[in-house]
């Protein structure tokens, strides 16, 4: 049998189930506050934003192209930073140790650039290892050298070659050419004297005239400059 509870438990125990009680008919019956309205904004939003236009391959194109020139610029500046520095440490060294070429090419000798290898062209004074391959490289880009001159350009006006063009000579017979009415937009760009722009526009004449003959039919276009013209004539073939 259990034991009976003393007279202060009972009373305990009344008051404890009588605060059990009201604290759940409170939460049964208290009136609930009602939550704000939350308006849907998801379709008026997509209804009312304005679309984006979409963009041309043509486009698309011309941006990326804009990023690898801006990603090109910087490459190039930074490999011409450790050139230089390169360049500077590599003759004070040879000053410190005496060195001294002994080979040279006579005065009076003259070397075709499109027949002359990266250590023929070491055996002219004021052309090392690095510039002898700048200069077949570039001759590479280009489909081979026309003229001397063009040791001076951009890409290679940094190396001062303007003062060594007498012991160079080049011939147009040994020039690779571009055929204008077959070929894409993407060859006639990756020749160095042409910019996007002045490719597509040649691209885009030779379409509207279905076929060009000669150099004076890309004078109507406003992206090529006489000189620029007259630079790139010799890589252009209208066969």
């Amino acid at each position: 049998m259990m034991p009976m509870l003393a007279k202060e438990q009972r009373i305990a125990a009344i008051i404890l189930l009588g605060i059990a009680l009201t604290g759940w008919f409170i939460a049964a019956f208290w009136p609930k506050p009602e939550l704000p309205a939350v308006h849907d904004v998801s379709q008026d939003t997509l209804s009312t934003r304005p679309k984006k236009p979409r963009r041309t391959w043509e486009e698309i194109k011309d941006s990326l192209n804009r990023v690898d020139d801006a990603r090109f610029a910087q490459w190039a500046a930074d490999r011409q930073r450790r050139y230089d520095s390169a360049r500077l440490a590599d003759s004070l060294w040879r000053d410190s140790v005496g060195w001294r070429y002994t080979k040279r090419i006579k005065k009076d000798t003259v070397l075709n650039l499109n027949h002359t290898d990266t250590a023929e062209l070491q055996l002219i004074r004021g052309v090392g290892r690095f510039i002898a391959k700048q200069i077949v490289r570039y001759g590479e880009q280009l489909g081979g050298y026309y003229s001397p001159l063009q040791l001076t350009d951009e890409p290679l006006s940094q190396f001062g070659l303007d003062t060594l063009l007498a012991h160079f000579t080049a011939d147009t017979a040994d020039v690779s050419t571009i055929r204008v009415n077959s070929c894409s937009i993407e060859t006639l760009r990756r020749h160095p004297y042409l910019r996007y722009e002045q490719a597509k526009a040649i691209y885009t004449l030779r379409r509207k005239h279905v076929a060009l003959h000669s150099i004076e039919e890309l004078q109507e276009l406003e992206e090529l400059t006489e000189d620029e013209l007259t630079r790139i004539a010799p890589y252009l073939s209208f066969e």
